[in-house]
């Protein structure tokens, strides 16, 4: 993984849990540190999975297009 995805995978989730605390303070609900670094402990894990399922896809893709040239 290069320094930039490592950057994306952290920036991005820090911003989705940033927004969501926002959105909640805006509806009257207190976000303690505790419940922000939760919303950005989910938004990391989210994106980790969303790029891991996308890989599987991708290798999934390739072994058909592997498969489908050599018969």
């Amino acid at each position: 993984m290069t320094p930039g995805e490592t950057m994306a995978m952290l920036a991005r989730p820090a911003l989705s849990g940033s927004l969501r605390a926002r959105q909640a303070h805006k509806e009257g609900i207190g976000v303690t540190k505790r419940q922000w670094l939760g919303y950005v402990a989910v938004a990391a894990f989210t994106t980790w999975l969303t790029q891991r399922l996308d890989d599987l896809v991708e290798e999934h893709l390739a072994s058909r297009t592997d498969e489908a040239g050599s018969a």
